[in-house]
């Protein structure tokens, strides 16, 4: 067992202050902090506390010995690479709208289309009242919500998916291949529309919320035609405790809040717009599952009915995650055999293995290999300890 330090990312959605009430800071940061990275990916791995002022990459660390380091049921699923990555997202604008191939896709498509051979399962736990787009409406709610705009090209647009096989993918395929010459128009009068539905007061109230995101969402990528997009998609207002899991191919956008993140030690994403990167129409089109929901879970408590351990529900083996609320007595940790990373907040924690113990501030971590002792956690009242291993 290692104390490691986390990566802060610095990115334009990010929050000044998000990650830095999160840590104890009084002063917001200089620069937007969007993501605290947890885990040993190449961009960005922890940084492992060596003793006598020694640091490597947790990366680098576990290549030192990967059998010891990930054991064998995680060697024998994913290689010697670690399967998950343990985030803090902290968004005060919208995240591009995007999907993840499967590992099928990921391995076949064209070279050059993605890094790596691994899908990129996700699942948010949100730590604030968060908001994203995640998921398609089925069509007959979508084409009802376009057609009532009363815009003559989105109407036309609609119609023409109407006949398709698929016309949900139909649609989406249609808004994304509008001309460029001929968006900044059709965004504008497809905005306008939204507007005065939401100025006439007739949407029903979450209607009338999403809409409203959707304009706000339109403020931040004026022109842009992934705003009309999320208007295909569904809107969520996620609160904390319930964990919403995004597999392969489902279209998503995380448009503001705080949330923990685990997923697949990945780096294929396929953009599709509400972004200055670079996008993929084709390959997003080719990926993207217009049919799974994305669906609030409640966790499972594990052991008695007032135990300190929830385990949130994924259905990926890539990762698990388990979120402690420890107290003066000993918890174990569910990892035996598998590495895991933990991740502290709200107050201090103290993490034993064998005769080892690493005391916690809030935002501090550790790392566990598979080969430690079993690890117990103790803590005061409103602590709580992240812990994200490999489902194996």
């Amino acid at each position: 067992m290692h104390r490691i330090q986390p990566v802060i990312k610095d990115y334009a959605w990010g929050s000044h202050v998000a990650l830095a009430q999160l840590a104890g800071r009084e002063q917001p940061s200089a620069t937007p902090e969007a993501e605290l990275w947890v885990g040993a990916h190449e961009a960005g791995p922890a940084r492992v506390d060596l003793g006598d002022g020694h640091f490597c990459g947790l990366d680098e660390h576990i290549a030192g010995d990967d059998e010891r380091h990930l054991g064998t049921g995680s060697l024998d699923a994913f290689g010697r690479r670690l399967p998950f990555l343990l985030k803090i997202l902290a968004a005060d604008r919208a995240l591009s709208i995007q999907a993840h191939p499967d590992a099928a896709r990921a391995a076949s498509a064209p070279e050059g289309v993605y890094g790596d051979s691994w899908a990129k399962p996700e699942a948010w736990v949100p730590l604030t009242e968060c908001e994203a787009f995640a998921g398609s409406l089925p069509f007959d709610e979508a084409s009802a919500l376009l057609v009532g705009l009363d815009v003559p090209t989105l109407t036309d647009l609609v119609g023409q998916a109407r006949g398709a096989a698929d016309p949900a993918h139909a649609l989406l395929a249609a808004l994304l291949h509008v001309p460029a010459d001929d968006r900044a128009e059709f965004v504008a009068a497809v905005v306008a529309a939204v507007r005065a539905l939401v100025d006439a007061g007739s949407a029903d109230e979450a209607t009338a919320r999403a809409l409203r995101t959707v304009l706000d969402v339109h403020e931040q990528f004026p022109g842009d035609v992934g705003v009309v997009v999320l208007l295909t998609m569904r809107h969520l207002v996620m609160t904390p405790g319930r964990s919403y899991f995004i597999g392969a191919g489902v279209l998503h956008s995380f448009v503001h809040g705080t949330t923990i993140e685990v997923l697949a030690n990945s780096d294929n994403v396929v953009r599709g717009g509400l972004t200055p990167k670079e996008t993929n129409v084709e390959e997003l089109l080719t990926i993207v599952d217009v049919r799974t929901p994305v669906e609030a879970q409640e966790p499972r408590r594990l052991g008695d009915g007032d135990g300190p351990t929830l385990h949130h529900p994924t259905a990926a083996p890539h990762f698990e995650l388990f979120e402690v609320r420890p107290n003066e007595t000993p918890t174990a940790l569910p990892i035996g055999g598998a590495p895991a990373v933990m991740l502290a907040l709200d107050a201090p924690v103290t993490v034993r293995c064998g005769d080892e113990a690493i005391r916690l501030e809030r935002l501090e971590c550790v790392w566990s290999s598979a080969s430690d002792p079993a690890a117990v956690v103790t803590g005061v009242p409103g602590s709580r300890l992240f812990v994200a291993s490999v489902d194996i």
